[in-house]
C-alpha cells in the first residue's frame, strides 16, 4: 500500500481491490487469524478481532487466494494500525520478485481484468 498523503488526499501506486479473504498473520510467534478488507500487488489491509496490541515491525501475511491459486505467504511490514471494532491493520508487502508476490499479481491481474 504505497501511500502518501497531501492535505488529506492519499495518493496510491497500486490499484486496490475490496474483497473477502481469509488472511492469517504470523508475528512475534504468534498466528493470528484475520480477514481481508483490501488488497493490491503492494500490501493488503485486514481486519482481526486479536485483542492484543500487534505493534509494528516485519510480519508475515498468508493469504488464502483462491483454489486455483492456493495460499500464498508474503513478507511485509505493519504501516499502521487502528482499534475499533477489531482491529484494521495495513501492511506494505516487501517481497517484491518473490514467487508468492508473482502469484498474488497474478491473481489481481485476473480479478481486474
Amino acid at each position: 500500500m504505497n501511500q502518501q498523503e497531501y492535505g488529506g488526499i492519499e495518493r496510491r501506486e497500486n490499484t486496490r481491490l475490496e474483497m473477502e479473504l481469509p488472511v492469517t498473520l504470523r508475528t512475534r510467534g504468534k498466528l493470528i487469524p484475520a480477514a481481508c478488507l483490501d488488497i493490491s500487488k503492494g500490501g493488503i489491509l485486514i481486519l482481526t478481532d486479536y485483542n492484543e496490541e500487534i505493534g509494528e515491525g516485519v510480519v508475515e501475511v498468508m493469504i488464502d487466494l483462491s483454489p486455483k491459486y492456493r495460499d500464498v505467504s508474503l513478507r511485509g511490514r505493519i504501516l499502521r494500525f487502528q482499534k475499533a471494532i477489531g482491529q484494521k491493520v495495513a501492511i506494505q508487502f516487501s517481497t517484491t520478485g518473490s514467487k508468492g508476490q508473482q502469484t498474488l499479481e497474478n491473481f489481481l491481474a485476473e480479478k481486474i481484468n
